[in-house]
């Protein structure tokens, strides 16, 4: 952060300047996240859509953004600044009273997504079918940063399937016809996961009339961001939802990072 600068003339013709520093007040800003997790809320580094409580001493000021989001109201002791959707250095000035002064931001995009198990579930099994399935939580990262005010969403994929698969060969993951799922709120980050989405993931194999065989099953799983009514962009790269059957009907399912196991033999269960 910087304040009043440079050095005063020397009137008495002693020789001798002063440092700005004892011909004026210092500005500083201080600045607290509204996510109270992670834990440091003094972190310069924060998600698109983030939001900022930004305080200038002395105040009042007048505030400027060079880019990145904007800071509302444009003048007073303290403010908010809110990122924008898109990464972006931002330097953020207030002018008043005790100078000039400056803090500067980096905003990221969400990098990856992943899923885990939703908390408090099972798996999904028919008994004697090679099928298998779970709940998906799914997870949007960084986690040093929060995304709680941005809004995902998956798109819809088509499969490719052989073996034991082969008739869901070219079938969808979501409804036919329909290009992507609803947009999905996201909770504030949750130490060492990540900020969660509103929502629980239906990750299940199903099965075929087929006799059991060796088969696989594959979708390339894209996942959207966007901030308020801003454009859709996509989070890093394409991931797999993938489903398995070995020749014995053990039957794997898969999808961002988690994986569940069932064999034919073991008893009906639900998610």
């Amino acid at each position: 952060m910087s304040g009043c600068g440079g050095k005063s003339s020397d009137p008495s013709g002693t020789g001798r300047t002063n440092s700005a520093s004892e011909d004026c007040k210092q500005c500083t800003i201080t600045s607290q996240t509204t996510a109270t997790v992670p834990a440091n809320r003094a972190r310069t580094k924060i998600g698109v859509g983030e939001e900022v409580t930004l305080t200038v001493s002395p105040g009042p000021a007048t505030w400027t953004v060079n880019r990145g989001g904007a800071v509302t109201p444009k003048s007073g002791t303290t403010v908010t600044f809110r990122a924008g959707g898109r990464a972006a250095k931002a330097t953020v000035t207030a002018a008043g009273s005790g100078g000039s002064c400056t803090i500067a931001f980096t905003i990221v995009e969400p990098s990856s997504l992943t899923m885990a198990r939703a908390a408090g579930t099972g798996i999904r099994h028919t008994q004697n079918q090679p099928d298998s399935g779970f709940l998906g939580q799914p997870y949007v990262h960084p986690d040093d940063v929060s995304f709680h005010n941005i809004e995902v969403r998956e798109k819809n994929s088509r499969a490719k399937a052989s073996g034991y698969f082969k008739p869901f060969d070219k079938i969808t993951h979501q409804p036919a016809g329909q290009k992507h799922s609803a947009w999905l709120t996201v909770k504030q980050c949750e130490a060492g996961s990540g900020s969660p989405a509103n929502c629980r993931d239906q990750i299940y194999s199903g099965y075929t009339n087929k006799p059991v065989a060796e088969g696989l099953m594959t979708f390339p799983i894209e996942w959207e961001y966007r901030v308020g009514a801003g454009a859709a962009k996509r989070i890093g790269r394409a991931f797999e939802q993938r489903h398995q059957v070995t020749a014995t009907g053990r039957s794997t399912t898969s999808k961002g990072g988690t994986s569940v196991t069932t064999n034919l033999a073991d008893p009906t269960s639900s998610w």
